[in-house]
C-alpha cells in the first residue's frame, strides 16, 4: 500500500516536470524587454562623449576659480588664470612677478579635454588673462568652450564683482 502511493506520487512528479523550461517566445520577449529598459537608460542618461567632458571640465574651472577667489581674499593676495588653447593654470604675483607656486595642488597645469576650442573674451596683458584681487573683484570676462567642430557647449562669464556664471548650452540651443 505505501509502494504503491510512492509510484503514483512518482509518477505524479513526472508528469509535472514535462511542462519546466522557457519556450523561445518567452526568452525573446525577456530579450525585447532588456532591450527598451537599456534604450529607455541610454536616452535617460544621454552621451557621455565629448560634450559631457567639456561640461565636466567647465564645471571643475568654476570651481577651482571660486576656490582662488577665496583663496585670494583670506590670505590677502593676487591670484591670476593663465588660459592657453591646450590648458590652464593657476599663478600667484609674488613681488611683481607671476609664479607658479609647487606645493599647492591649486596651482597645477590642467589640461583642456582632447578636442577642445576655446573663446576667450577678456583683456589681453601679457600675464596671466584673469586676475583674482584681495577685494574679491575679478578681471571681467567670458570663456566659450566649444566641441572640436565649433559646437558651443559652455559659457563661463566672470563679472568684475566676482560673480561667476556657468551656462551649460542645451541640445536644442545648439
Amino acid at each position: 500500500m505505501v509502494r504503491q502511493a510512492v509510484q503514483e506520487s512518482m509518477q505524479k512528479s513526472v508528469i509535472g516536470m514535462k511542462n519546466k523550461g522557457f519556450t523561445l517566445i518567452e526568452i525573446m520577449i525577456v530579450v525585447v524587454i532588456i532591450g527598451i529598459t537599456l534604450g529607455f537608460a541610454l536616452i535617460a542618461f544621454g552621451d557621455f562623449g565629448k560634450s559631457k567632458r567639456i561640461l565636466f571640465a567647465a564645471e571643475q574651472l568654476v570651481n577651482q576659480m571660486q576656490l582662488a577667489q577665496q583663496q585670494a581674499v583670506i590670505l590677502t593676495e593676487t591670484i591670476g588664470l593663465k588660459i592657453t588653447p591646450n590648458n590652464y593654470q593657476f599663478m600667484r604675483l609674488d613681488n611683481n612677478v607671476w609664479a607658479v607656486p609647487q606645493k599647492n595642488t591649486l596651482f597645477k597645469l590642467t589640461a583642456w579635454p582632447e578636442d577642445t576650442s576655446l573663446q576667450l573674451n577678456a583683456p589681453t596683458t601679457s600675464g596671466p588673462q584673469i586676475i583674482f584681487n584681495a577685494s574679491g573683484n575679478m578681471t571681467p570676462f567670458n570663456l566659450t568652450l566649444s566641441a572640436n567642430k565649433g559646437v558651443p557647449q559652455a559659457i563661463i562669464i566672470g563679472s568684475n564683482n566676482g560673480s561667476l556664471e556657468l551656462k551649460r548650452l542645451a541640445a536644442d540651443e545648439k
